[in-house]
């Protein structure tokens, strides 16, 4: 009889990595939410555009990303294509412009950090005691 050596590191790795993307994703919702918000107009295009992506390969660290919908992302979602958003962020001549994606993300900081929280706190779990153990169920004899 011999000890045989079981490694779950894959699997513990790829659960961490899914709940990195999780966590991205939750403060997206919440992210998007108040810039949609914060938009100038009440109604329209630029409030329908505002979209966000976690991207990153398994092998990376993810990176949530937030904007405006580029004009083939727009088209495949069926929304009319925003090409006055930079016009509305950064202003032009005769109109200054509205800081409406960066400025909720810093006004709510302090939310995003308990979002983040709440998720690393199920990573350092999963670091400490290992993956849940789920137990097969016992077929009725």
């Amino acid at each position: 009889m011999g000890v045989q050596f079981e490694s779950n590191a894959k699997a513990v790795k790829s659960a961490i990595a899914k709940l990195e993307k999780q966590a991205l994703r939750e403060t997206a919702k919440f992210l998007r939410k108040e810039i949609k918000r914060t938009v100038p107009v009440k109604e329209g295009v630029l409030r329908k555009n505002v979209g966000s992506w976690v991207k990153g390969k398994s092998n990376e660290t993810p990176v949530l990303q937030i904007g405006v919908y580029n004009r083939a992302r727009a088209r495949k979602k069926g929304y009319r294509y925003a090409y006055h958003a930079h016009l509305v962020q950064f202003g032009t001549v005769k109109m200054q412009g509205t800081d409406y994606l960066r400025a909720p993300v810093l006004r709510n900081i302090d939310k995003i950090r308990e979002i983040q929280a709440d998720s690393i706190r199920q990573i350092e779990d999963i670091r400490e005691n290992g993956l849940p153990e789920v137990r097969d169920e016992e077929a009725d004899e």
